[in-house]
């Protein structure tokens, strides 16, 4: 299992070392997510994103922090072949999982459950789900255009023949 380093500034909060310390979301480094990164990095990276924007909407800190951090604890890969449509089915998996082994409060709950809105058919109901909603969404982006840019050809090439 690669190994990762907690960000400084979640050391002093107990609710977010708690989740980051469980060995089974630091497995979440083998389970590839979009493109080259893992689900515990993407994890990482939506947190991150979503940080400044709830404290900038005086938000609950850590529901968005802890909801960030388990909106993708579905522990498996998905491109293994796993049965039904990821992009629908997934946020139910990570909120049975999550809440079998940490305690959820409503928000959390929410965050995990409709993180994938508009696939998942009712919206957030909470501000900390639509931050999630909206920093998952940035990261994905920014996951999927690292990956562009790794095929992409320069577009000089094709002219150098010329």
């Amino acid at each position: 299992m690669s190994k990762f380093c907690i960000p400084e500034y979640y050391k002093e909060l107990p609710e977010i070392v708690e989740i980051i310390q469980n060995p089974e979301f630091q497995f979440m480094v083998n389970y590839r997510h979009h493109g080259n990164v893992d689900c515990l990095h993407h994890s990482l990276s939506v947190a991150e994103k979503a940080f400044p924007i709830a404290v900038r909407l005086n938000a609950d800190i850590i529901s968005t922090l802890r909801g960030a951090l388990l909106h993708d604890f579905y522990l498996y890969d998905w491109h293994d072949g796993a049965p039904g449509l990821h992009g629908y089915s997934h946020p139910y998996s990570a909120l049975r999982e999550a809440a079998q082994r940490f305690d959820l409060n409503c928000i959390e709950r929410d965050i995990i459950k409709k993180h994938m809105f508009p696939l998942t058919p009712f919206p957030p109901l909470f501000r900390e789900s639509w931050i999630v909603c909206v920093a998952d969404k940035i990261s994905a982006t920014g996951d999927y255009v690292e990956e562009m840019k790794r095929w992409r050809r320069p577009a000089h090439t094709q002219y150098q023949r010329l």
